[in-house]
Formats: C-alpha cells, sequence, structure tokens
C-alpha cells in the first residue's frame, strides 16, 4: 500500500484527506509541523508527501526544500489556497510533483496521487470501488 505523509497545521484538514486517501488504498501519517515531518520522513521515507503551504513555523516550500535535498526522487505534492497559486507554481520550480488548490475535487486528488505513485514507479493503488 503506498504511503502518504500529510503535513497541514490544521488536524480537521488531517481527518478529511485521511478519509479520502485511506478508502483508495493509501496508507497514511499525519503531523501539524513540518519539523516534526521532515525529522519522521529521514526515519522512513513516504511515497508521497502530501503538504500544506502555509504553515508555521516551517512553511511548505521550506519543507519542500528540506525534503529534496534529503531526497531528490521525493514526490511533494503542496496543497495550496487560492491566494497562494504563485507560490504553489514557485514550488514546482524548487521540485515539487505538483499541487492541488483548495477547495479540490477528490477526484483531482485521487488522480494527482496516481500520477505519482506511478512516477515512483509503483503500481497504483487498486480503486476500492
Amino acid at each position: 500500500m503506498p504511503s502518504v505523509m500529510i503535513v497541514d497545521d490544521l488536524p480537521a484538514v488531517h481527518e478529511m484527506l485521511e478519509a479520502v486517501i485511506n478508502p483508495a488504498g493509501y496508507s497514511s501519517e499525519c503531523f501539524v509541523n513540518g519539523r516534526n515531518a521532515l525529522k519522521r520522513y529521514k526515519e522512513q521515507r513516504f511515497d508521497i508527501v502530501l503538504a500544506d503551504l502555509s504553515m508555521k513555523p516551517m512553511d511548505g516550500v521550506s519543507l519542500l526544500r528540506e525534503i529534496i535535498a534529503y531526497d531528490p526522487q521525493a514526490k511533494v505534492i503542496m496543497i495550496t489556497g487560492y491566494s497562494t497559486t504563485d507560490s504553489a507554481r514557485q514550488a514546482l520550480k524548487l521540485g515539487a510533483f505538483d499541487y492541488v488548490e483548495k477547495p479540490f475535487r477528490i477526484d483531482d486528488l485521487i488522480d494527482t496521487l496516481n500520477r505519482a505513485i506511478s512516477a515512483n514507479g509503483k503500481t497504483e493503488p487498486a480503486d476500492p470501488s
């Protein structure tokens, strides 16, 4: 089962994302802090990192830079609100795999996760429906 690290400073977002991605065949682990997420990533790499762009004390771009420096093959997908779309595009230049805008469609998020898994050379999770 492909693993996803969810990094967002709002626990409600964790619950919502897990409710969407776990039934789609992904395991997940959640973090409210970019520093803790980075430490965990170095202990156990995840297939995908799904990180909010706007967090404190370490924002999503800083987390992206650290993860890519540690693991250049990492698949990091940024989550962004409409007002930070330019920042998300900048994150792509820094090595993010892709970004999804809030609010996002569930199908779009799952498609993005599946593309990231395929880019890793792994098989997409089976569609549970």
